[in-house]
């Protein structure tokens, strides 16, 4: 009886001594907050585009001042900019993604420990690529009932970038198995709804302060990037604080 019994203890103690390399194999992997700060700091370089936002009708493909605009990515045409912001972020979307594969396969490389960023990565860029085509698609009579995937009012201030990142985030909090990534996903993903349906200016004017008409459009994009940069910064302290020694 006393050998089954010492059995039974090193067999628990056994599943304790794994539990605990899972829990420390996780805790070392985990190295989100790398995307969280790169798409923050991205989000905060896009303000120039925002500046002298004009809203105006949002069609499939327009035309500003002769120049093609991304209606998805971009919003509404901007008379006063250009809209060129629909560009800046396809541009910065693909090559974030990129960036975050080679982050993570660095990161692996260091710890020792992997994380399958794949399916993030496939999951944004394959978004962000039906973002900038199903509008052109959708001119054509024979695709035209793709113009249902559109995404509406969501599009028009053209923050919808924002709620692309925000589905990226929710796909790599399950990849990570972290539940602070995924807080922060939830929350960020509530900014970036509320940056693509309202302008958030007007609850700054409630407080008193009154936004030049050129700057209206700001708080929309650094109301998402303060939480990309605050859930970043508290990413990287939990991380450090969790890491075993």
């Amino acid at each position: 009886m006393a050998e089954v019994a010492r059995g039974r203890g090193g067999h628990s103690e056994l599943l304790a001594q794994l539990s605990d390399l899972r829990c420390r194999a996780r805790v070392k992997r985990q190295g989100y907050w790398f995307p969280l700060v790169l798409f923050g700091l991205l989000t905060c370089s896009s303000v120039p585009f925002y500046i002298q936002y004009v809203p105006k009708r949002a069609g499939a493909v327009e035309l500003t001042g002769g120049r093609p605009t991304l209606p998805v990515l971009g919003g509404a045409p901007a008379a006063m900019d250009g809209n060129y912001r629909g560009f800046y972020w396809l541009a910065v979307l693909l090559a974030a993604l990129l960036v975050t594969q080679l982050w993570y396969w660095w990161h692996a490389r260091r710890v020792g420990v992997a994380t399958q960023a794949r399916w993030y990565v496939i999951t944004t860029a394959t978004i962000t690529l039906m973002a900038l085509l199903i509008p052109v698609l959708a001119q054509v009579s024979a695709l035209r009932a793709l113009a249902i995937l559109m995404p509406g009012d969501l599009m028009v201030r053209g923050t919808f970038p924002f709620v692309i990142v925000a589905a990226g985030l929710l796909v790599l909090a399950w990849i990570e198995r972290s539940l602070l990534l995924t807080v922060v996903g939830v929350v960020y993903a509530g900014a970036a709804v509320v940056a693509s349906l309202y302008d958030v200016s007007n609850m700054i004017a409630r407080m008193g302060w009154m936004l030049p008409p050129a700057d209206e459009a700001l708080p929309n994009v650094l109301l998402p990037a303060v939480v990309l940069v605050v859930g970043a910064a508290v990413a990287l302290a939990v991380s450090r604080h969790q890491e075993p020694a």
